[in-house]
C-alpha cells in the first residue's frame, strides 16, 4: 500500500507542476497580448490620398505618391495580421481559463444518476489517466470522482448485477481493455462473486457491527480467488496496470482510499 500511496503522490505532484506551467504559459500569452496592443497603437492610421490630380504632379512626385500608397497598404495588412494574432491569443487564454474553471455540477449530478456501467466507465477513464500521468483531466471529472467517494458506493454490493456492471466498466477504463469479450468475462466473474457474497452475507452492507474478524477473512478469501481469476485473463501489460489500480475485484477503490477494516491485518499495512 505504501507503493500505491507513493504513486498517487507522484501523480499529484505532476498535476500540480502541470498547473504551474499552464499558469506561466497564460502569463506569457498575456504579456504578448500587451506587446501586440502596443504595436497596434503604434501603427499610424491610413493617411488620406492627396487630392491633387495625378496630371498636376511631376514624375518624381507621382513615384513618391505611389510609394506612399504602397506603404499605407502594407501597414493596413500588418495591422490586420496583428489583430488576428491578438484575437487568437485571447481565445487561447479563454481556453486555459475554461480548462481550470469550475466543474459542471449539472453534468456531475446527471452522471451520479446514470446507470452503474456508465459511472464505472467514467471512474475508470479518470483512474487510467491518473495512472498514466495524463494531465488532461477536467475539473468535472475530479468533481465526479469526489462525489462518488462521498456516496455510499458499497450499497452497490447489495445488487450483484449493478456492482458487476460498475466494476467491470471501471476495470476496463482504468486498465485500457479493448476486447469486449474479455470485459464480459470479467463481468461474469464479478457477478458470480457477488452473488455468492450476498448469499453468504459477505457484502459490505451485511458486515457485522462487532466481531467482524471472521467476516473479513472469508470475504478476503473470496476476493483473492476472484481477483486471481480476473488476472489470468489479462496480458502482462494489462495485469501490471490492474495491479497498480486495484487491490482486488471486491469493493470500490476510486483511488481516494478504502476502508482498511474490510481487509485482514497486514494486507494494507493496517
Amino acid at each position: 500500500m505504501g507503493a500505491k500511496n507513493l504513486l498517487l503522490l507522484v501523480i499529484a505532484t505532476g498535476m500540480i507542476g502541470a498547473i504551474v506551467l499552464q499558469r506561466a504559459a497564460m502569463n506569457r500569452v498575456q504579456s504578448q497580448n500587451a506587446q501586440l496592443r502596443q504595436q497596434i497603437d503604434e501603427v499610424p492610421p491610413a493617411a488620406p490620398a492627396p487630392v491633387a490630380p495625378d496630371n498636376a504632379l511631376s514624375d518624381a512626385e507621382r513615384i513618391e505618391l505611389l510609394r506612399l500608397r504602397g506603404e499605407v497598404a502594407q501597414l493596413r495588412r500588418e495591422r490586420e495580421d496583428i489583430s488576428r494574432r491578438l484575437a487568437a491569443q485571447t481565445n487561447a487564454i479563454k481556453r486555459v481559463v475554461t480548462a481550470e474553471g469550475a466543474a459542471d455540477q449539472t453534468w456531475v449530478t446527471q452522471m451520479l444518476n446514470a446507470p452503474a456501467a456508465q459511472q464505472g466507465a467514467l471512474a475508470g477513464a479518470l483512474r487510467g489517466k491518473m495512472l498514466r500521468g495524463d494531465n488532461n483531466i477536467t475539473p468535472s471529472e475530479l468533481a465526479l470522482r469526489d462525489a462518488m467517494a462521498q456516496r455510499d458506493m458499497n450499497s452497490l454490493e447489495k445488487t450483484p448485477s449493478d456492482f458487476a456492471d460498475f466494476q467491470s466498466a471501471f476495470i476496463e477504463g482504468a486498465v485500457g481493455l479493448t476486447d469486449p469479450e474479455k470485459t464480459r468475462q470479467i463481468r461474469d466473474i464479478i457477478l458470480r462473486t457477488y452473488e455468492r457474497a450476498v448469499a453468504n452475507g459477505l457484502d459490505v452492507p451485511s458486515k457485522p457491527a462487532t466481531g467482524a474478524e471472521d467476516w473479513v477473512n472469508q470475504r478476503h478469501q473470496l476476493d483473492r480467488r476472484s481477483t486471481s481469476a480476473v488476472q489470468k485473463l489479462l496480458t502482462p501489460e494489462e495485469r501490471q496496470a490492474f495491479d497498480r489500480a486495484f487491490i482486488g475485484v471486491m469493493g470500490v477503490d476510486l483511488g481516494t482510499g478504502v476502508d482498511k477494516s474490510n481487509y485482514p491485518p497486514g494486507v494494507l499495512g493496517n
